[in-house]
Parts: C-alpha cells; sequence; structure tokens
C-alpha cells in the first residue's frame, strides 16, 4: 500500500526542523561589576550582557544563554575546561594561557586609579612609581595597572588587597583601610555617585589620581576543553560577525548610552 505523499516526507520534514533548531551555548558572566556585567534577581545584567543577548538574536545557529558566576570561578571553569567562554575578560593570553581563543573585543573602557585625597597631597604623575608605598584595592581575579605595577606588588613596595566587587573595594578606600582603588572609570564613577544618595561618601573624600590604560572587553573561550565543545569555532565565527555588525551600525552605543541613562536614575539598591 502506498503511503500519502505527507507521510512520505514527514521524516524529511521532521529532520530539516531539527537540523534547523539553533544550539544554545552558555557564556559564563561576571556576577559582580556593574554597570558591565553583574547579578540581580538572579539574572545576568549589565552592558556586556545586554551586548550578548542583542548579538544572539543575530545568530543563525545559536543562541546565547548567560550565567552569572564570581569571576575567580569563571576562571577557574575555563582553565578546567568545563566552561567553554566567560565575558568579559581583558586580553591577557601570557596571565591566562587556558583562555584561547578571544571574540572581537565589545567595548573600550579606561582604566583609572581613585585615591583619599587625604594621601594626594603631592603630585604623583609618574605611574606607577610615585605610588609606591600606598595600600591599593582590587577585584578579586582581575589584573589591572601593568607589568611596572605588578612587579611593584611583587617587591612589596605596594600593597594589593583584593575584595569581590567595586562597592566593597571603596568602602574601605573612604573608611581609611585602603589609599587606592584600580578599576574601570564608569564602574567606579557610577558606585560612587550611589554610595553619595546614600549617605556614605562625600564627593571630596577621594580623587581621580591616575589613567593607567584603555582596556577593552572580550568573551574568551577556554583552550582545555579537550575537543568537549566541538563548535566552538563555528559558534566564534557567528559571533564575531555579530559584535562587527553591531559595532558598525551603532547597536553598541546605543546599548551603551541606555545603560549609562538607567545607572543614573536607578536607586541605590538596584545593584
Amino acid at each position: 500500500m502506498r503511503l500519502p505523499i505527507a507521510c512520505r516526507l514527514l521524516p524529511a520534514l521532521l529532520s530539516a526542523c531539527c537540523a534547523a533548531a539553533p544550539r544554545t551555548v552558555t557564556i559564563l558572566t561576571d556576577n559582580g561589576y556593574p554597570p558591565y556585567s553583574y547579578e540581580a534577581a538572579g539574572e545576568a545584567r549589565g552592558i556586556y550582557n545586554d551586548i550578548l543577548r542583542a548579538a544572539s538574536e543575530r545568530l543563525r545557529g545559536f543562541r546565547i544563554e548567560l550565567k552569572p558566576v564570581p569571576w575567580k570561578r569563571g576562571l577557574a571553569e575555563l582553565e578546567a575546561g568545563r566552561a567553554l567562554a566567560l565575558s568579559p575578560p581583558y586580553y591577557r593570553p601570557r596571565d591566562r594561557p587556558f583562555m584561547q581563543p578571544y571574540s572581537t573585543p565589545m567595548l573600550k573602557e579606561k582604566v583609572v586609579v581613585y585615591c583619599r585625597t587625604a594621601v594626594m597631597g603631592r603630585p604623583r604623575p609618574a605611574w606607577p612609581d610615585d605610588y609606591q608605598g600606598l595600600r591599593f584595592g582590587s577585584n578579586a581575579g582581575f589584573r589591572l595597572g601593568g607589568d611596572a605595577f605588578w612587579a611593584l606588588i611583587g617587591l612589596n613596595r605596594i600593597m594589593l588587597e583584593e575584595a569581590p566587587d567595586a562597592r566593597t573595594n571603596l568602602m574601605k578606600v573612604i573608611r581609611g583601610h585602603l589609599d587606592c582603588y584600580l578599576n574601570d572609570k564608569l564602574s567606579i564613577d557610577l558606585e560612587l555617585a550611589r554610595l553619595q544618595q546614600q549617605g556614605l561618601y562625600r564627593e571630596s573624600e577621594l580623587r581621580e589620581a591616575a589613567t593607567v590604560s584603555e582596556e577593552q572587553g572580550y568573551v574568551g573561550f577556554t583552550d582545555r576543553d579537550g575537543g568537549r565543545f566541538p563548535y566552538k569555532q563555528d559558534f566564534l565565527r557567528e559571533l564575531n560577525q555579530a559584535l562587527s555588525a553591531m559595532k558598525r551600525d551603532g547597536s553598541v552605543d546605543r546599548i551603551v548610552g541606555r545603560a549609562q541613562e538607567a545607572a543614573r536614575t536607578q536607586p541605590p539598591s538596584s545593584f
């Protein structure tokens, strides 16, 4: 008995539908780096996560799932080869040999130093030599400041303490437990604005002391997976195409503008 044509075509149609279904790819994201990448109500929020969600809509064969984690845990997951990708590392191939390749850069950040006004009684124009003897704060797992800065830390000429996020570090500086804090300028400025709204900070207490560098945020991929993610190169190619197109057509700039405005108008408890 000859089957109806619809029945004969059904296996092929089902196969085509399954082949066209996009693969879900999980990217770990920093859960403590506002306004760029942070966790709120269990969700990944911030500028980089908005960029990645918008990029996901442009991918043909993939969809991006974002999973917020503490930064150092994300690095450990990539180093062990258990996770495919982490957002948004700076380009540090020497410090993180397990992280290759990197996506096209998503966004440029300006890294600065803020210090207590009391320790800036004399000019400190030379970074990092003029900052010897001071106590610095940094976000855990970040590697900012340049080789000369880290060499001075290794020689105990600069003291460094790590904390999970900008707010914790800034409160240590404000209370005099640390002298300076090193991070992205927008992240520092917006956190200081929130602390000021809460009555925890007066504008005269800290000063922007030095511009250290300009850094770009990427999606970094593990090279320790041993073939666990065979689609890695295909996903990277599509992601790079989407990110490049978003920068060309102004989508990234619009996301940054919306996030900046929202951050200025949100209540202090939003982060």
